[in-house]
């Protein structure tokens, strides 16, 4: 188990040589031991958090797109604007919103105030930017910024023909259209709160699926439609616990302990967990956490979306598959058994 505490973590200050561009990072993930733009495929983690704090007047980078990555906000403190193609939205406390691949997309502090957000981001292997304002690009590998100057396929390869037609390559295919933004912003007061409860009761919580309303689909790829990361808001009253002891094959599992006092149970024992503290599960790590305070505890989920996983709970010796949702206890059996 990885923890920090976030007002624990140290301010970052970047900015671009007139502050144009300027804010304040606590990068969530580099503290919990992630490495930077790099996935599971390199050691990483499968998604980047940070916690952004952005001077009135600032925008947090040049407007740009990712030919890749997916970037979700949540306004955590103040007011500010987002701007896309389709114009400039305000956007206020509580407010959640994402920018798909391919969506050119700024966000400016446009209040007197501080703006603070969290930003989720996932960790393709591989990613570029188009900065619209400038018309530059950068790829990542290998790390480099420029402009682009058109060539032919075979330039600098072999000697050019008189009279013969360059190579041409197959043209990209079409784009899927994009999610207007406004279908992509919500704020937290406006999604539905759902409960879930054991039939004794034993385990009981009541959350807000972030993700879901924002039109992913739960559980699915995202060239089928899901997103590569899923957020949820969770509650849980006094003396309640969450889920069982469980754990994941594949998914990784981040909390955001917002409000209240949680006892984390893992494989090495107990630890209380309290407003500020986060906690990442990688797969394979057993884990539970119950409400051991007097008032609610309030927190934020933050997993990735694998195409597949398979859940263990070790106090009762089930098993789960995430994609037929079936439960089941295994009997061991010999690999040609009912085949000869």
């Amino acid at each position: 188990m990885k923890r920090v505490h976030l007002p624990s973590l140290p301010w970052d200050e970047q900015h671009s040589p007139t502050k144009k561009f300027h804010s304040f990072c606590r990068n969530i993930s580099i503290a919990l031991g992630g490495l930077r733009n790099t996935g599971t495929w390199g050691g990483g983690h499968p998604f980047d958090l940070q916690v952004r704090r952005i001077p009135p007047g600032a925008a947090v980078c040049p407007y740009h797109l990712h030919l890749a990555q997916w970037e979700m906000f949540l306004v955590r403190s103040g007011s500010g604007t987002v701007r896309t193609p389709e114009g400039r939205t305000a956007v206020e406390t509580g407010d959640v919103f994402f920018h798909p691949p391919g969506v050119p997309h700024q966000l400016i502090n446009s209040a007197p105030t501080d703006l603070e957000v969290l930003i989720i981001a996932d960790n393709p292997p591989v990613d570029g930017c188009h900065y619209p304002d400038s018309n530059k690009w950068s790829l990542r590998p290998p790390g480099k910024l420029f402009r682009m100057t058109e060539t032919d396929y075979f330039d600098g390869e072999d000697t050019p023909v008189a009279g013969v037609t360059p190579y041409q390559i197959a043209p990209a295919p079409g784009a899927a259209p994009i999610t207007p933004f406004a279908q992509r912003k919500f704020n937290l007061a406006d999604i539905a709160w759902e409960s879930w409860e054991s039939p004794k009761k034993k385990f009981r919580s009541s959350y807000q699926e972030i993700s879901l309303a924002l039109g992913a689909k739960r559980n699915t790829p995202t060239g089928l439609g899901g997103n590569p990361f899923d957020l949820e808001h969770g509650k849980i009253a006094a003396g309640q616990c969450g889920c069982p002891f469980h754990t994941h094959s594949s998914q990784w599992e981040l909390f955001i302990f917002l409000s209240g006092t949680a006892t984390i149970r893992t494989p090495a024992g107990t630890t209380l967990a309290r407003a500020g503290d986060i906690i990442l599960h990688p797969p394979g790590e057993a884990h539970q956490f119950t409400n051991s305070g007097a008032d609610d505890l309030g927190y934020l989920l933050v997993a990735d979306n694998p195409p597949t996983d398979i859940w263990h709970y070790p106090d009762s010796n089930k098993w789960g598959h995430s994609t037929t949702r079936d439960f089941f206890r295994m009997n061991e059996a010999d690999y040609w058994d009912g085949e000869e």
